[in-house]
Parts: structure tokens; sequence; C-alpha cells
């Protein structure tokens, strides 16, 4: 079952605060140390472009969970760092790789690497998206500039094109004949909605972006949504060039295309040397 949030506490006043009380939890670590497979849409872009994004390259890997990346990272990289902001989730990533570099640390300042230090920085699973819209930004900054000229930057986020079930949609509640597996589903269920209830303030819509509830993370936080149009003009803005594109089950895609039946979309990009704007 995945585990709930802290449903229990009083209400968290701002985003960070509740991602922080997800993710720094070790039940939920534990949970994250079970995942042992790559995405499809990972799949796909090594495939296409690991002999020259990740081999013999000097991979940051941000948002490392308790390690499901640095698996299948780690052999390939001439080095490999691996960081999360999560003490809970370095700590299972350390037990299971303890001769790695691991460390605690947040996408929005990575003052401890220097500039073009790294080949490629690859950000998982849709981790960027528990940022803020300005956290974001703030951390695709921090990416480009650590990465050397020409560097690859890829990164999942959710996807804004394909519609997701509210709270009370039965769609979040797994039927189980095992009664006992029944009342935990449930549990998650209620309490899912119970989640939302407390944090749907925090949920609004932009132009150019969501703040949105999903199921992901129990409805503990809304999780910032973009469409793939509106995160290639960010990434335009930021000095990233859009190499390739894959949806969820692991299809090249481009930006014209919806895609309306993916939850995410993977980006790999190369910095291209343009401008920060400020």
């Amino acid at each position: 079952m995945f585990p709930s949030s802290s449903a229990q506490n009083s209400m968290p006043i701002d985003l960070d605060t509740l991602n922080q009380r997800f993710y720094q939890s070790r039940a939920i670590a534990d949970w994250y140390a079970t995942k042992d497979f790559i995405m499809a849409e990972e799949q796909a872009f090594l495939d296409k472009h690991g002999a020259e994004a990740v081999d013999a390259r000097h991979v940051l890997d941000i948002g490392i969970g308790a390690g499901r990346t640095t698996r299948f990272l780690l052999p390939r990289a001439a080095r490999y760092v691996g960081v999360d902001y999560s003490s809970d989730m370095v700590a299972a990533a350390v037990a299971r790789f303890p001769d790695t570099r691991l460390n605690v640390m947040d996408a929005r300042d990575l003052s401890a690497y220097h500039d073009g230090e790294f080949d490629t920085v690859i950000f998982s699973f849709n981790g960027i998206d528990s940022l803020s819209f300005v956290g974001r930004l703030a951390a695709m900054k921090e990416i480009h500039r650590v990465l050397k000229p020409g560097g690859w930057f890829i990164f999942s986020f959710h996807n804004r094109d394909q519609k997701t079930p509210g709270p009370f949609s039965v769609c979040n509640l797994s039927f189980s004949k095992h009664p006992l597996r029944m009342l935990e589903n449930l549990h998650r269920y209620l309490g899912g909605i119970f989640n939302w209830w407390r944090t749907r303030a925090l949920a609004y819509i932009d132009r150019d972006y969501e703040m949105r509830h999903d199921s992901g993370n129990v409805f503990a936080a809304p999780n910032c949504y973009l469409t793939k149009t509106a995160q290639r003009d960010q990434l335009d803005a930021l000095g990233f060039e859009v190499i390739s594109i894959f949806n969820q089950v692991g299809n090249e895609s481009s930006v014209p295309e919806l895609d309306q039946t993916s939850s995410w979309i993977l980006f790999a990009c190369r910095k291209s040397g343009a401008a920060v704007q400020a």
C-alpha cells in the first residue's frame, strides 16, 4: 500500500512545508525503496541518447528518492552524484549504494557545485513539479549553471493536457477481495480526500501553468502542470534546446501533439548557451 501522508498534522502554511512533510518521512522512503525499475520514457531516452549523454559522463541525478535511478545510471557514468532534499530518502539510497556520492540537497541551491561541472543533469519522474512555479524556475537556472556548454538536461513533468480524476473519483480506490487489503485501500482513498480538503486553497490555474492535485502523492499537495508548448517556451527562455520528447509509454512525441492519455512527458534538452533571463 502507498503510505499515507501526515494527514493528522495541522494545515501547513505553504507548498514547501507540505512536500517536506510528505517526502521527509521514513515510511515514504521505505516505500520508495521498493521501486526497482526503469520507466518506459527513461528507457526510450537511454536507447536513443544514453551513449552520448550518460556513458562515461559526469552525471548529476536530482530527486533520487531511495535510489531507483541510481541503479541504472551509476554503472554507466564516469562520475555519478545523486541528490535529494529528503534526508530519509538519501539514507535509504545510501543503504543500497553505500560507496556512492549521495547528498541531501535542494535543487534550487546547487551552490556546492561549480559552473559547468556536469555533462548531464537528470531530474526524473516529475520531481521538479513538487516545487512551486517560481521554485522550478530557480532549479532550472541552477541546473543550467552547473552544466557544461552543450550539456544534457533530462526531466519529466506533469502533462496539463491530460485530465486527472479528482479526489472523490472511484478511480482512486483500488478494490481487493482481501478484507485487510481493501481496508487499507479505503483508508488511503479517504486520506486522499482529507488531504485535498486541507490543501485545496493551494491549487490554482494560471495562463502558463496549473497547480493541480493528483493521486500520485495522495493529494497531499498540488503539483505543477504544464503543456508541452509552455514547457518548451520556458526552456527556450532559460537557455535550453529541446532535442527529444517521449511520452509516458516511451513513444517519441513532438510539441504539437497533445498526448492527452499521457500523465507525464519527458524532455531531453541541451544547454544552448542562450542568456538566462533574470
